[in-house]
């Protein structure tokens, strides 16, 4: 019996946590919309894609660990969008656990923002490794996608465009579907 993979979707943030924003427009709901994306060109693929949030409620460190490890997933993927001071960075980001050091898997991760920038012709600023208590409890490899700055006035305007959302999840697809047929062995399980 061939066991469809199982990547976890984890839109950032939810309920009454808003995470960057800027006036009427707030992260987590970019964050959903690109997550709800992903998940059905992932399902059309084959691949059982879970959302630990489907809709706008809270959402804990804890229960996302423990929905992903749950899942028993063979990849995490948390989406989030990024903000600084300064208003003219941009570009999008991926993030590992620090504790991650297998230059391997760090390659894999960075030809998943490559598929990202790919479609969406954003800049790829690479894969950071950071201390994050979800990344790092969690079984499956992780990666957090930080999809663009909200501080800078076009990538806010973009990310909030639902056709570049639209772009954003099909390159997230298929950078997710690259990471799977690199990780995951061919053989049934």
């Amino acid at each position: 019996m061939i066991v469809r993979p199982r990547v976890v979707l984890d839109p950032g943030h939810g309920g009454w946590e808003n995470g960057f924003g800027s006036g009427a427009i707030v992260e987590k709901d970019v964050n959903l919309a690109v997550c709800l994306q992903v998940r059905d060109l992932l399902e059309a693929e084959g691949v059982r894609a879970l959302m630990t949030r489907e809709e706008d409620v809270e959402m804990s460190a804890l229960r996302r660990i423990e929905f992903a490890n749950a899942q028993q997933a063979d990849l995490f993927v948390s989406w989030h969008c990024d903000y600084l001071e300064d208003p003219t960075v941009r570009g999008l980001s991926l993030w590992v656990e620090s504790r991650c050091t297998d230059p391997w898997q760090m390659m894999i991760f960075e030809q998943l923002g490559e598929r990202i920038s790919g479609v969406t012709n954003q800049i790829s600023l690479g894969v950071f490794q950071m201390r994050d208590k979800v990344l790092n409890a969690v079984e499956a490899p992780s990666v957090l996608i930080k999809g663009g700055f909200l501080s800078h006035p076009e990538e806010l305007a973009d990310c909030v465009n639902p056709q570049f959302q639209k772009l954003q999840a099909q390159g997230a697809a298929e950078g997710i579907l690259y990471v799977l047929k690199q990780m995951l062995p061919l053989q049934p399980r």
